[in-house]
């Protein structure tokens, strides 16, 4: 996302991608007396029935076994081979956490513990994108919010050099000129926009605080504090909707930007990670992947990818001497759909080609 933080963002990305996958149990095998019968993580598709097979060999007063904190059931002096089958059906998808806890005579409590994906049982459609129209963008812009609000555009700008670059601003499609603008401090990283009611919310990357100004004049009215990284913004009509560089995507109360819900964004083959600028179009969340030329179309229901859109031409068109691709704006007005990219020269209006995979 910023340059200049890149290979730690990726070394902490592969981190905590290796980390699930060598999750150990809690104590050694010959301490504990029960284990479960797989040494890696398991993934399965939503709605497949998955086995759970453990093994008790010792004395266990209790054994309980928890998926995703939630406990699904427990056994009183098991023994022997044991299989559990989970509907997961009854989830979304994403990681969770499973886990036997098991308690002694003595009081002695021991756990092994795994990690289970469950995958999207569609696979995504491949999209394309033609340009449409062509017109000018400012190569100063870090864009990392875009959004059409009653037909007038407003983006929200980054700050790689911490320069205090960062701004709110109406800009004139036509020209790409500012109409009006409000700045950051340089000790503010400015990330995603979103226009709800007469308030543009405006998330930062580092600072933990949504930023709340008026639409009208671009006034400061308010703010939140969050934990966390922002990166993208958007709202379907009642709540905002908040990306952090993961796979995850939060739902907030504008009100009080309390977290309502969270996703999980995964295909049939995994999570889809670095999801940053987003929009919300008829009903879906377009979400900008990170360092990819490509957006993913995500059912905010379920997490579940629809779509993977391919921006490559759009990219060799627009890109010049800016950076990745970023920035998507719906106009409801008009229905049409733009596109644009930190400093790049060129914004796009652009159509979505829909095909199956």
């Amino acid at each position: 996302m910023k340059k200049v933080f890149i290979y730690v963002l990726v070394a902490g990305l592969i981190g905590a991608f290796i980390y699930p996958y060598v999750f150990s149990p809690s104590v050694s095998v010959e301490e504990q007396a029960f284990k479960f019968n797989f040494n890696e993580n398991l993934a399965i598709k939503f709605g497949q029935e998955l086995a759970i097979p453990f093994e008790v060999t010792g004395e266990v007063n209790e054994l309980d076994l928890i998926f995703g904190g939630e406990k699904l059931q427990s056994w009183k002096s098991p023994s022997g081979i044991i299989t559990y089958r989970l509907n997961t059906s009854k989830f979304q998808v994403g990681a969770y956490a499973i886990e036997l806890i098991g308690k002694r005579n003595d009081g002695t409590q021991y756990s092994d513990q795994r990690l289970v994906r469950i995958l999207s049982d569609i696979v995504p459609e491949q999209w394309s994108i033609s340009i449409v129209s062509t017109f000018p963008h400012l190569e100063t812009s870090f864009t990392q919010g875009l959004e059409f609000n009653n037909g007038k555009l407003y983006e929200g700008t980054g700050d790689p050099n911490q320069a205090g670059e960062s701004i709110v601003a109406e800009v004139d499609l036509k020209t790409g000129a500012i109409v009006q603008k409000i700045g950051l401090d340089a000790t503010h990283f400015g990330e995603g926009i979103t226009i709800l009611g007469d308030e543009i919310f405006e998330i930062t990357w580092k600072n933990q605080q949504c930023l709340v100004y008026n639409k009208k004049d671009l006034k400061s009215i308010k703010e939140f504090a969050y934990t966390g990284e922002g990166w993208g913004l958007c709202n379907d009509g009642k709540n905002l909707i908040m990306s952090d560089g993961s796979e995850r995507i939060y739902f907030r109360d504008p009100k009080s930007f309390d977290v309502i819900r969270t996703i999980e964004v995964y295909t049939d083959q995994g999570p889809i990670a670095r999801l940053n600028e987003l929009e919300f179009v008829d009903g879906l969340i377009y979400a900008n992947i990170w360092t990819s030329n490509n957006v993913a179309v995500v059912d905010p229901a379920t997490g579940k990818v629809i779509a993977i859109i391919d921006a490559t031409e759009l990219v060799r068109e627009g890109k010049g001497n800016g950076e990745v691709l970023n920035g998507i704006a719906y106009n409801p007005t008009n229905k049409k759909l733009y596109m644009t990219g930190k400093f790049w020269p060129k914004l796009f209006e652009v159509k979505v080609n829909k095909k199956a995979a």
